[in-house]
């Protein structure tokens, strides 16, 4: 059977055992200066998520499957989707207990930087930093990270509150949100996935991927 196009998160990240990852936000913009000395500033694209992983040690064998998946993706031609393995879930419920099989919705959505949820359980708290995630248009993928953190009422229901990235504009209506293991979609970045030798029978292997919110 054909593999997808997009490897879900159990055909891929589900697989590897991180060693290191490092989420950066690659700002795309653009820097000018005016005449008076002042630097400005303005976003001429999306601010997407750029992944630097390095796996832990494993024997020759894995780290030439992994690397076989990963060639699978005809450089950045295809993509995986990837979650924090940092923090797969949120701090203030570190196994996912909590939310279990809750499945939250987005709420009002004040403007692109703010907006409300509703469905989670009963005082389930969002702290600072959690990741979440939304498909939309049926198959990109939405993730970002609380910045004010919040109370879910009993209800519920958690009030407006900040989140960075700001939501894409075609993101309405009350999609479902993911809290448990949140991906992205990423390409690899082609020639940047490499299985350096530990010994004579391990490796590890290192790759650096790009957010897409391609289909």
């Amino acid at each position: 059977m054909a593999l997808p196009d997009t490897l879900g998160r159990d055909q891929f990240a589900d697989l590897l055992r991180t060693a290191d990852i490092k989420l950066v936000q690659a700002f795309q913009q653009q820097r000018s200066m005016t005449g008076g000395g002042e630097t400005r500033y303005a976003d001429r694209a999306p601010s997407l998520y750029r992944a630097d992983i390095r796996l832990a040690t494993m024997e020759n064998a894995e780290a030439e499957g992994i690397m076989a998946l990963i060639n699978s993706r005809g450089g950045g031609l295809k993509t995986v989707l990837l979650f924090n393995s940092r923090m797969p879930f949120p701090a203030s419920d570190p196994d996912g207990s909590i939310i279990g099989a809750t499945v939250p919705k987005l709420g009002a959505i004040t403007d692109r930087l703010h907006v409300a949820f509703t469905g989670f359980p009963a005082g389930y708290v969002l702290p600072r930093g959690m990741f979440f995630g939304i498909v939309f248009d049926t198959s990109r993928h939405y993730l970002g990270q609380i910045v004010e953190p919040k109370v879910a009422s009993g209800a519920g229901a958690v009030t407006a509150t900040e989140i960075w990235p700001p939501l894409p504009a075609s993101i309405a209506g009350t999609p479902d949100v993911v809290v448990a293991k949140p991906v992205g979609k990423f390409r690899i970045e082609p020639g940047s996935a490499f299985a350096p030798s530990v010994d004579q029978v391990n490796a590890t292997v290192q790759f650096t991927a790009e957010q897409t919110y391609s289909r």
